[in-house]
């Protein structure tokens, strides 16, 4: 089963059949970033992929505080589709929409998948204060002209040893939106959700590159403040590390969802 469409301005896309399973992409990007996860979970599970609002193929909003947005327009999504609960699977800044999402909803939430993603941003110390850095640099990169933008990354860019994240990149220069981006990067600046997380009690996957030691750090604080959680850390790969590591990634999802449950998934 295949289908795609719109609702409320969202874009989203439907493939397979079974127990539904909602991807969230990173800042700047599309359903396309999970490619290699539909491609192969789609055998198994119904998979929704969708271009958060202000990114990809769904509209841009007027507002100032989107991750609300994002968390309305999924659950319009969903009660639309008529599923009640789903697993969720969140990248980066779609990993800290699904964190948000769970906390507000976590009757809708089976499970949770994060990669490569944040719960406290305000940087504590010298490590994260690069990471904040580096958060302003994508912003700045944002209002490059997009030639020129995409020339620079092709050169620049610390991916070319993964072929699948380079070019996730080089798509995401061509097509990124620089006010969205940066309203939703200001946004969760500052943000602290690990208080609301230790409240939840959803089983829980976190999978984090190796490459970035303070990153690695951010992930165990999560998976430090969650309940019912395994952190997984993956040798030579960087967020994204779903596309730097997409074979590996895709059977630790397929092990984590069938051990939790193997008859539901």
């Amino acid at each position: 089963m295949f289908y795609k469409g719109y609702y409320d301005g969202l874009y989203y896309e439907v493939k397979g059949s079974g127990y539904p399973i909602i991807f969230l992409h990173g800042i700047g990007g599309s359903h396309h970033m999970f490619d290699p996860q539909v491609e192969e979970l789609s055998k198994y599970y119904m998979t929704i992929t969708v271009d958060l609002k202000g990114n990809g193929k769904s509209e841009s909003v007027n507002t100032l505080n989107y991750l609300d947005v994002h968390v309305d327009s999924i659950l319009g999504l969903i009660t639309y589709l008529n599923i009640n609960q789903a697993v969720f699977i969140g990248l980066s800044y779609g990993g800290i929409v699904t964190q948000v999402f769970s906390i507000k909803h976590p009757d809708r939430v089976s499970n949770m998948v994060l990669i490569d993603t944040y719960a406290q941003t305000f940087p504590k110390d010298a490590a994260e204060l690069k990471l904040t850095m580096l958060g302003a640099c994508v912003v700045l990169a944002s209002w490059f002209p997009k030639k020129l933008l995409r020339k620079s990354l092709s050169y620049i860019a610390p991916y070319h040893k993964w072929e699948l994240a380079q070019q996730e990149l080089l798509s995401i220069s061509e097509s990124c939106r620089a006010k969205d981006i940066t309203i939703q990067m200001l946004e969760v600046f500052n943000m602290n959700l690990l208080n609301d997380l230790m409240k939840l009690n959803i089983p829980s996957l976190i999978i984090v590159g190796d490459q970035i030691e303070s990153v690695v750090n951010k992930n165990k604080e999560i998976d430090d403040h969650l309940r019912n959680s395994k952190l997984m850390i993956v040798e030579n790969s960087v967020d994204p590390t779903n596309l730097c590591q997409p074979e590996f990634v895709n059977r630790a999802i397929l092990d984590f969802l069938k051990e939790l449950n193997p008859c539901q998934f």
